[in-house]
């Protein structure tokens, strides 16, 4: 006669993976392993994490939910942390597949306004971000490097006003050399 022990884990997290022992009380004792691979879903948006563009070109970013055990009930689209999707009078168009995995957002014609971070979000994966510059004139390269091309701005969407000043830091500790 044989029995079935399951073991059941609720409410999975990282932290759960593992390798796990079935034992049965035999003498000798006798063991099952079993490895538990857990894997997070997440949501990535294709392309660098920022995108630079001038006035009024187009912007798409295509999202994917990854690694999902199951499709997300809704993907939606925040900028700086405002969902937009039904934004179409402001020039947001957003198209979602059937089975909500994927994801794309257009705007035909930017402007400045236009800039900053923007998130995909579904209901069972990590969101992702990506930041988005409208340069109105400015040179992206200078942007991102000292004028002798050694020292790289890196700025997270968070602390942009900060990178900003480090940036001028930077460009007047090089200059004085």
């Amino acid at each position: 006669m044989q029995k079935e022990w399951p073991l059941q884990i609720k409410y999975v997290q990282l932290r759960d993976a593992g390798l796990y022992e079935c034992q049965v009380s035999t003498h000798p004792p006798t063991s099952i392993f079993v490895k538990l691979d857990v894997v997070e879903a997440k949501a990535e948006i294709f392309g660098p994490s920022e995108k630079y563009l001038k006035p009024g070109s187009m912007l798409r970013l295509t999202c994917r939910v990854v690694q999902s055990n199951e499709p997300p009930l809704y993907i939606f689209w925040y900028h700086n942390n405002r969902m937009i999707n039904y934004d179409a009078h402001r020039g947001v168009n957003v198209s979602t597949e059937a089975d909500n995995r994927y994801s794309e957002l257009v705007i035909s014609h930017t402007n400045t306004l236009n800039s900053g971070n923007y998130s995909c979000v579904s209901n069972n994966a990590v969101a992702a971000s990506t930041l988005v510059h409208i340069l109105n004139g400015e040179n992206p390269a200078a942007m991102q490097h000292g004028d002798h091309g050694n020292a790289v701005l890196v700025a997270s969407h968070i602390h942009l006003p900060l990178a900003i000043v480090t940036y001028q830091v930077i460009n007047f500790v090089l200059n004085m050399h």
